[in-house]
């Protein structure tokens, strides 16, 4: 019955997610929130296997993170210090995204707010990349600038909660009707 797969190794509820980084700091973020959005959704356990960017150079490193990352449901990139993608990791990629175990992987690019415009240059070279292979694009987010991912998601939640009871005045007007449009019949 058993093919030889171990089924006990990663537990059913479990988000595997693979993080390809080139700065640590936009990195524990990452992490942070992954195993954060993981908590809040049920996930019994959420394991996050970082790798640093530059080790895909080596070809027997590069190996090794694929291997690591064949399972992976989801793929993302902390990058800092990156404006186009490498080749060896632009590479790395395209054999990842082909070669996956997981057919309905997902992609996403986390960048520092003060991220220049050349990040949207990175994000639609990634999203392309999605398209090719036929991998959900989770778009391209911005990490937090101070604070750790517990306090700025809280402070958000906040902000959401406090925004949902605010009737702006466009909305009103939205939720009061179409207003009739004057000098419009014949008999005006």
């Amino acid at each position: 019955m058993n093919s030889g797969e171990d089924i006990t190794s990663v537990p059913s509820a479990c988000l595997k997610a693979f993080l390809l980084y080139d700065d640590f700091i936009l990195a524990r973020r990452a992490k942070g929130r992954l195993e954060e959005a993981a908590a809040h959704c049920g996930e019994s356990d959420c394991k996050v296997h970082p790798w640093r960017a530059d080790l895909l150079d080596e070809p027997a490193l590069a190996d090794a993170a694929l291997a690591d990352a064949l399972d992976a449901e989801l793929m993302l990139l902390a990058l800092g210090h990156t404006v186009f993608l490498p080749s060896p990791v632009q590479r790395w990629l395209e054999v990842w995204a082909a070669c996956r175990s997981v057919p309905d992987a997902a992609l996403a690019l986390l960048t520092p707010p003060r991220a220049s415009s050349a990040t949207t240059l990175l994000a639609s070279e990634l999203e392309a990349l999605a398209r090719r292979h036929g991998l959900t694009w989770l778009a391209s987010f911005h990490g937090a600038t101070g604070g750790d991912a517990e306090t700025s998601s809280a402070a958000m939640l906040a902000d959401l909660h406090q925004r949902e009871h605010v009737v702006t005045p466009v909305l009103r007007d939205v939720l009061a009707g179409p207003v009739p449009y004057r000098f419009f019949g014949l008999n005006e």
